[in-house]
């Protein structure tokens, strides 16, 4: 009995946690929607809130005007037609104001206005959320399944809870209406009814769960759901898909998933709908009773048929909006579940903390870089990097050069400081690069990954993305050139003015080699006084290589070059190569003093060497 009555109260716990997850939703929702406009936002609700009286004030024209008539019966007054003819023009009003008001104005016109603005707000907070979010979170499959999830839902999730939000408010006057209007007739009245109701809103408040569908399960089967979703529409897994013919096994797979979550949700439904049908009985019981209680008042003429009616019909509202308003809370719950992960990847907080009172580099000239006993690990991993010390002058061309999985490319990431080290320190120009300021070290880096982006935009406007701030043809054209972009962008319709891509219409597809000659113009354009170059030429034949980076030995004699290649061709002409293995630096020099020391560089470029022969 004890135990019974613990779990009574822990499951009436639950439910109350519930409609404060859905409070404080509602609330952040809300205050989104007020900052995007206040104007709209009010008018949205308060025209919600003119359809739910309009109804009730239709009753008590209705009822007025039954009474009016069977006072007609009864007495031969002139006046009654005139009255009648009134009433009816009243209702007939009435009920053209909550045409207008409500159905045109509320549901056709600010409804769309809302969702359309809600949705630009959403989506513009998303995307300014994610270009500045830390890198480290990209790498985080919990992060990144986070932001999956926000991406596919926040446009119509997002709305749909406002939209439902203001169901739930006309249905909460509409019941707070019809309560005021039969109090008169007996206070236990709306009381009994709204009691009635309570189960109703408990099992909506209990089963609420079941209504978030298989997308949004936290079971751990949904993750790989989604991964699929994702896999099945990738257009480079399609290619391979279909060379490989997988796609039925894959398929399956995909398909065992759903069916292992539909069973899953489907028990806690099958419960579900054994006890909802308790509920409606019980209203329309009480509202039964109600009715009878009253009926001999009328047939002795204490209770006029118009009063009757109106007691019918405002039960009938009580009764109704009550349940609409217990409906929505399944609504609320599955909304809400979408909603938090919106917000929650709102909320996440920054992993690389910004100084009060950050150094501003002012100097033109590139800067000395110097890695000091650096070692680093990455969130839940072991240590990549082990007591890496090295220094990087102004103006000095360094190339780092290791097997995969070495470490190269974390050193990258410090030093454009996607991640704080672990032990060690950075230091820019003898500064601590934590006491900088992000924005005015990234002016001084230019960076091209192995990993790029193909903007489907213009050439021109591929190029200038490398510096945004700065406009100038004459650099674009030099900068193509010095990239080996040049020669195919003048074979191109529009050349300059050429959209590229197959997302636009009349964009132009480029091969590989061609995307990643444009992405090094990218980085060349804006000049910076540090060029970080991973893997840069990785899709370009021998002959383009030799090309690009005869122009980078001109263009950045006194310019600094971090250079992370496997290609030693690219590598050897660095005045400083540091060799990478297992997280730490054990050759350092140039490619003539390597070579004679016959160690590990020595090694990997013979082998490589053989391989050109």
């Amino acid at each position: 009995m004890i135990l019974k009555g613990y779990n009574q109260i822990m499951k009436l716990k639950k439910i109350v946690m519930v409609i404060k997850r859905i409070l404080r939703g509602a609330k952040k929702l809300l205050n989104l929607a007020w900052q995007m406009d206040k104007k709209i936002t009010i008018l949205y609700y308060f025209s919600a809130a003119i359809g739910a009286l309009v109804p009730l004030a239709a009753s008590i024209i209705f009822k007025l005007l039954i009474d009016y008539l069977q006072a007609a019966q009864s007495a031969n007054l002139v006046t009654v037609p005139i009255i009648i003819t009134f009433s009816l023009s009243s209702w007939y009003l009435v009920t053209l104001i909550e045409n207008l008001v409500y159905f045109g104005y509320n549901q056709d016109y600010l409804d769309f206005l809302f969702r359309y603005k809600l949705q630009n707000e959403i989506t513009l907070k998303f995307h300014n959320k994610i270009s500045n979010l830390d890198i480290a979170y990209f790498e985080n499959p919990k992060t990144q399944d986070l932001i999956t999830k926000t991406r596919d839902t926040m446009q119509w999730r997002l709305p749909d809870f406002l939209r439902t939000l203001s169901y739930f408010f006309r249905d909460v006057i509409g019941y707070l209406a019809a309560f005021l209007v039969l109090l008169p007739f007996g206070w236990w009245i709306p009381i009994v009814v709204t009691l009635v109701t309570l189960p109703r809103l408990y099992l909506k408040a209990k089963y609420g769960a079941i209504q978030w569908s298989i997308w949004g399960s936290g079971a751990p089967q949904a993750r790989k759901l989604w991964y699929f979703n994702h896999l099945l529409q990738e257009p480079t897994a399609v290619r391979e898909i279909r060379i490989s013919q997988s796609g039925k096994v894959l398929l399956n797979k995909f398909k065992d998933i759903q069916n292992y979550l539909f069973e899953l949700n489907k028990k806690p439904l099958d419960t579900y709908l054994k006890v909802s049908i308790i509920p409606p009985l019980l209203e329309v019981l009480a509202i039964i009773l109600i009715a009878y209680k009253f009926l001999p008042s009328v047939i002795s003429g204490v209770l006029t048929i118009g009063s009757f009616t109106l007691i019918i019909s405002m039960l009938g509202q009580l009764s109704s909006r009550a349940a609409n308003a217990s409906a929505r809370i399944g609504e609320f719950y599955e909304n809400n579940l979408y909603l938090n992960h919106y917000f929650d990847l709102l909320s996440l907080p920054a992993l690389i903390k910004i100084s009060k009172k950050p150094v501003i580099l002012k100097k033109s000239t590139p800067p000395k870089i110097e890695f000091r006993n650096v070692s680093f690990r990455y969130p839940g991993g072991p240590k990549v990097l082990k007591d890496v010390s090295f220094t990087i002058n102004s103006g000095e061309s360094v190339a780092f050069v290791g097997h995969n999985g070495a470490g190269k490319t974390t050193i990258v990431k410090l030093l454009c400081r996607f991640y704080d080290v672990t032990e060690g320190e950075i230091l820019i120009n003898n500064v601590n690069i934590k006491k900088l300021s992000l924005s005015n070290w990234y002016k001084y880096l230019g960076t091209l990954f192995q990993q790029f982006v193909h903007y489907h935009f213009t050439v021109r406007e591929n190029i200038t993305l490398g510096a945004p701030n700065k406009k100038d043809d004459r650099a674009i054209k030099e900068a193509a050139v010095k990239s080996g972009a040049a020669e195919f962008i003048e074979k191109l319709p529009k050349k300059y003015d050429q959209m590229l891509g197959r997302q636009f219409e009349e964009g132009e597809e480029l091969s590989d080699g061609q995307w990643q000659k444009l992405a090094i113009a990218r980085a060349f354009y804006g000049k910076p006084p540090v060029l970080i170059l991973d893997e840069p030429t990785s899709s370009i034949d021998a002959e383009a290589e030799y090309e690009i980076f005869n122009n980078l030995r001109k263009q950045y004699q006194n310019k600094t070059l971090v250079l992370v290649s496997h290609r030693f061709s690219t590598v050897r002409n660095a005045s400083k190569i540091l060799v990478v293995d297992h997280g730490q630096i054990i050759e350092r020099g140039s490619h003539k003093k390597l070579m004679k020391l016959d160690g590990k560089y020595a090694k990997m470029f013979t082998v490589q060497a053989k391989g050109y022969k």
